[in-house]
């Protein structure tokens, strides 16, 4: 009777399941630091003159980043602060054309009720809160973000607090899988805060699998411990057979423990170990399964 045993797919369960861990930082982040929470400010104006440095650091290259990426499905040469997507259009040949058509999908809103307003006027101005992608994981948790008179209502939209001269207001969005935190203001005027004491939570998914170990009545119903033959100490058990096992071990009603269980890939080498909390008796008359969760 081999020790081994080959789990089909049925046997194994995967099951995704998010946890969250929260973040905080203590002050008013400013520029790239060490902890890698960052604010970066914009402007709409030419680059780089006028725009501060060359490269990240300027306003103009940061405001046309953010417009791009986040809010081009959103802009209208009518007015500045807009929230109807332009109308693209699917062509028969499979190209899509349109005036500001683009497939980034966090480029479209991430709820029924969030707003995207981006301000387009000239010497507009926006603060950009950028986390790390190591502290918010796979997206910052919905409604988990919140600063000094700023929140997120968990739709998306970052709003002022109760503490704020005007509580309730739209000031920006918070887009979640990029971990970003864009303030637009009210009337182009975002470049004026400072994110005090932000704070969020991240969310990661992980993944358990549970193999399902099933032991029929008529298997592993004996066992390769040395301690069990007559000839202890010179391992007779592996070239003997059961004539030299002991009397006890020999009945009808001699049932094995189970202790451990070891998984193999197909080369037969060993992955992981599991070890019961106490020794499991095997039965002779009904299966046994041993459940193994294994976190990923």
């Amino acid at each position: 009777m081999s020790y081994l045993k080959s789990l089909t797919s049925k046997d194994v369960i995967i099951t995704p399941f998010r946890v969250h861990k929260q973040f905080s930082y203590s002050g008013t982040p400013q520029g790239y630091n060490s902890s890698g929470v960052s604010v970066f400010n914009g402007k709409n104006t030419s680059y780089p003159l006028g725009g501060g440095k060359v490269g990240t650091g300027s306003l103009s290259l940061v405001y046309n980043s953010i417009e791009q990426l986040y809010y081009s499905n959103y802009l209208s040469s009518n007015n500045g602060l807009v929230s109807n997507v332009s109308t693209a259009s699917f062509n028969p040949d499979g190209t899509v054309t349109g005036p500001r058509y683009t497939p980034n999908y966090i480029n479209n809103v991430q709820s029924i009720d969030e707003l995207r307003y981006f301000p387009t006027q000239s010497n507009a101005k926006i603060s950009v809160l950028s986390i790390p992608s190591k502290q918010f994981g796979e997206y910052i948790k919905p409604g988990s973000f919140s600063s000094t008179i700023l929140e997120d209502d968990g739709q998306g939209n970052l709003m002022t607090d109760d503490s704020a001269p005007v509580p309730g207001k739209q000031v920006g969005n918070i887009i979640y899988e990029a971990g970003l935190v864009v303030y637009v203001g009210v009337e182009g005027e975002g470049g004026n805060t400072t994110f005090q004491n932000p704070q969020w939570e991240s969310s990661l998914t992980i993944y358990e699998t549970q193999y399902k170990c099933t032991i029929r009545a008529n298997e592993f119903n004996y066992s390769l411990n040395p301690s069990l033959t007559t000839t202890y100490g010179n391992n007779g058990i592996l070239n003997s057979g059961s004539a030299t096992y002991k009397d006890f071990v020999t009945g009808s009603d001699f049932s094995p423990y189970v202790t451990t269980v070891g998984l193999y890939n197909d080369n037969q080498e060993l992955l992981a170990v599991a070890k019961l909390a106490q020794p499991l008796p095997t039965s002779q008359t009904t299966d046994t399964t041993i459940l193994i969760n294994l976190d990923r």
